[in-house]
This record gives structure tokens, sequence and C-alpha cells, in this order.
């Protein structure tokens, strides 16, 4: 098969011929017709992870094909696969454990830790490519007439921004609710807030541009990430019951659980990376959450494919280009010139 392949960290993609596995028992192959970029990969290709007083290396075994945002259609499923048919249009969840340990079963799959890792574009080939071999064909969600490319997108940006968002909890519907950074994942929350919560979102990002998009998307403000331009909101609809935060960097820490209320949650998401620091005082006088964020669970894609397939998200902002241009594809998503997201076509 034909794929765009990560040969040494840091390097550009070389196009390669690769050997598809073939499907066995319980397995499927998946011909890839949408595969989306993320930032998470933009980590994966640099070989590390920002933990502030050190970098925090990715184990990959070269070639690597990225690509965790996956659309595709049925080509085989191995001996007693349960999953779609052969033809069916599916997205695949991507966040693969191991299938059987307690983590596993109470439905994390995103958490295991039994090796071998096996998420796909990350421990395992990805979507980069015109075929993904997926070793668990129940990681297979049909998605019918769904535009193209939602899918894919639904397997990451739009199942962090789902999963996150339903961390909200149930506030006050007054309470106004900040997320931070209107980038892919960030627009995608735009798109599904409506779906999870009632309460004023209110977007900020450094970008005038992504700011109008969010604004677009039902934003009722859209703000730089200062503290003055906080309190203006706050000074209308009180400070935030939560905070996403899309970005994840130092700056965004102490914008974020700076704007919230006594009790609120600061829900973190992003990968920028770096270390924060904060007065330990401050957690039990404010008091408030820090909860991590981790994509989500297959039950949780597949309830958001199901809200897709209604209508009920409206589509963010998609940049399709072909596989072959995933370099400068990547190159723009560093430089932050993509609005919304890319996506690749085999």
């Amino acid at each position: 098969m034909k794929a765009q392949a990560m040969t040494a960290f840091g390097a550009p993609l070389t196009p390669m011929e690769l050997d598809l596995p073939k499907a066995g028992p319980g397995e499927a192959i998946v011909r890839v017709t949408s595969a989306g970029l993320c930032h998470s990969d933009l980590h994966l290709h640099d070989g590390y992870f920002d933990f502030g007083d050190a970098r925090q290396p990715v184990a990959i075994e070269m070639p690597a094909v990225l690509g965790h945002e996956i659309e595709g259609e049925v080509m085989e499923l191995g001996e007693g696969a349960s999953g779609p048919p052969v033809g069916a249009r599916v997205a695949v969840y991507p966040w693969l454990g191991c299938n059987a340990c307690d983590t596993c079963r109470a439905g994390d799959q995103q958490m295991c830790i039994v090796p071998p890792r096996r998420a796909l574009g990350v421990a395992k080939w990805g979507g980069m490519a015109e075929y993904v071999h997926v070793p668990f064909a129940d990681a297979l969600i049909p998605i019918g007439d769904l535009a193209p490319g939602l899918g894919a997108l639904a397997m990451c940006s739009g199942l962090t921004a789902f999963s996150a968002l339903k961390k909200i909890g149930a506030p006050p519907p007054e309470q106004p609710v900040l997320l931070l950074g209107m980038g892919g994942v960030g627009l995608m929350a735009m798109t599904l807030a409506k779906s999870v919560s009632p309460n004023p979102i209110v977007a900020a990002d450094i970008d005038p541009a992504k700011r109008e998009a969010a604004l677009r998307y039902g934003a009722v403000a859209a703000i730089e990430p200062t503290m003055d331009a906080w309190k203006k909101v706050a000074a209308q609809r009180g400070p935030a019951a939560a905070a996403i935060d899309f970005v994840g960097a130092p700056a965004t820490f102490g914008f974020g659980t700076g704007a919230l209320k006594r009790g609120g949650k600061y829900i973190i998401v992003g990968l920028f990376g770096g270390k924060a620091s904060l007065p330990l005082a401050s957690l039990p006088l404010k008091p408030y959450s820090i909860i991590g964020s981790y994509v989500g669970r297959l039950d949780e894609a597949c309830e958001l494919i199901a809200l897709m397939r209604a209508g009920a998200v409206p589509a963010p902002p998609i940049n399709e280009r072909p596989l072959a241009e995933a370099n400068s594809a990547i190159d723009d998503l560093r430089a932050g010139k993509v609005v919304g997201r890319v996506v690749l076509k085999p």
C-alpha cells in the first residue's frame, strides 16, 4: 500500500510502499478515504512531549504511519469479526487497548497500559496510507451518509472536544463556560457545545480570524486571552463555571484558572507543554478542580457519531488536501495557518 511514512523524528514524511497486514481473527482492513491531521501528530513527528523540566520522548518504531483520525470503507473482515459489513462507510476508533483488562472492560480503552501499545497512528500504522489494519473490528463505527471527512474528525478532535465538554457537568445554565484555543479541537468544541451544555460559551484565542470563526459557531463573545478582556465579560455574565484549555500552556493555565468561579472546573486537553505553578492555598480557598481529559471512550465516540448523523452538529471548517501534500499540511499546521481541520485524502 502507498503511504506517507515517518522514517526519522523531525524529518519530512517519505512516500513509501508498505506491506499491508492480513486481517486475522476479529480484525479488519479499512480502505482509508480521509485522514485528519492533528496537533498531536506534530508532537509525534517531533519525537517528544514538553514536560517543562524535561522532554518526554515518544517511542515509535520506524517506519511509522501517522494519522489517528481515520475514515474509510470496510474492505476485509477477519474470521469471527463483529462489526459493520464489507463495503460499509466507517469511522475508525483509534485509541485501542488490549480489549481484555479491567480498564478496557470498563470502557476506558484509551487508558489501557497493557503492552504492546495498539493506538492507531501512534503505536501502529495509522491513516496516512491507502489502507489501515484494525486489530479489533468492534472499533469500526458506521457513519452512513455523513459528509466526507466528518467521521475522521470525530475520532480525535471531535471526540476530545465532546469528552471534555461532558466533564463540565451541569452548572447553572446562565453561568458562562470558557473555551481556550480555537484551533481544530477548540472549533469542534464550539460546534458541539450546544448539544452538550445550555451554558453560554465564551471563546478565547490570540488569532482574530479564529475568534471570528468562534463567533460564527455560536460563541456569545470571543476575546483575547487576557484578564482585562475577561473582566469585561465577567462583569456582564459572571465568572466561568468551567474553562476548557485546548492549548495546555503555562499562560493558558494561568488565564483559565484565573477566570473560574469558586468551585469551578479547569479541564485541560491541550498538549502544548511547559510547566505551571500555583499557590497551593488557592485550591482549598477558591476552591476549584483541575481535570485532565484524554481523547475519549469508544461509547462516547459512538454517541458523537449518532449526534452528527442526526444533524445536531454543524460541520467545522474542513480543508481537504491530497495525501501527497502531507508535509506542507504539517508545516502549515505548525505555523498556525490552519483554521479548522486539514483532512488528507489518499
